[in-house]
């Protein structure tokens, strides 16, 4: 009588084991949609977010249907990629998913070229004013001042780089004020003095 309920034991504890290991746990069914969505996301980049998913989620429904945890870790790699391409590919057309849609990249607008103005020997020339003086700058190197306080100088001038230089002409000599330009349009621009800062003018050109 013992050794009949003994082997009966036994016989349900390995159905019990054989159950177990035979059954899609949600371990398993995890990690059956997990590698799914990753292949979609890698090989199959046109597709959308939703879409991976919705064919993920029949990827699952389809292979833990079809084969039991058993059969199915039991066959080779080969027959593995058949299977999960097969699947894929029917689970892709139950939703009108094209898996051979070329992928779209997508084009960043072109940055906007802004004109940039830039004093030059030509722009510069011609009659302007600022908060003390009105001055000419003419073509042939030369300019002319008129102060507010009701004095004059005249010289020549020169424009390198963002620098303009003026040559004031003196009774013995000349002398040489430097000026960096900051902002410059052909209505106006903006300057100071390179060796004092606080000597700034906003220059407004007249007609």
């Amino acid at each position: 009588m013992k050794k009949i309920i003994l082997t009966t034991t036994l016989i349900s504890a390995n159905l019990i084991v054989f159950g177990q290991t035979n059954t899609w746990g949600k371990s398993d069914r995890n990690l059956i949609y997990e590698e799914c969505l990753a292949h979609l996301t890698t090989d199959y980049k046109s597709l959308s977010q939703d879409q991976r998913e919705t064919i993920s989620l029949c990827y699952l429904d389809e292979i833990t249907a079809k084969y039991n945890k058993d059969d199915y870790q039991a066959k080779i790699d080969a027959e593995l990629k058949r299977i999960k391409s097969a699947t894929i590919i029917q689970c892709a057309k139950n939703i009108g998913a094209d898996l051979n849609k070329p992928i779209v990249e997508e084009k960043k607008p072109e940055p906007v070229k802004v004109a940039e103005n830039k004093a030059t020997r030509q722009n510069l020339q011609g009659h302007w004013k600022d908060e003390e003086s009105e001055f000419w700058l003419f073509e042939t190197g030369d300019f002319k001042m008129v102060r507010l306080n009701g004095t004059s100088s005249k010289g020549t001038w020169k424009i390198d780089g963002d620098v303009l230089t003026l040559y004031h002409d003196k009774m013995f000599g000349t002398s040489q004020k430097d000026f960096k330009i900051l902002m410059f349009t052909e209505d106006k621009f903006v300057y100071q003095s390179t060796k004092n800062k606080r000597l700034t003018f906003t220059v407004d050109k007249l007609k």
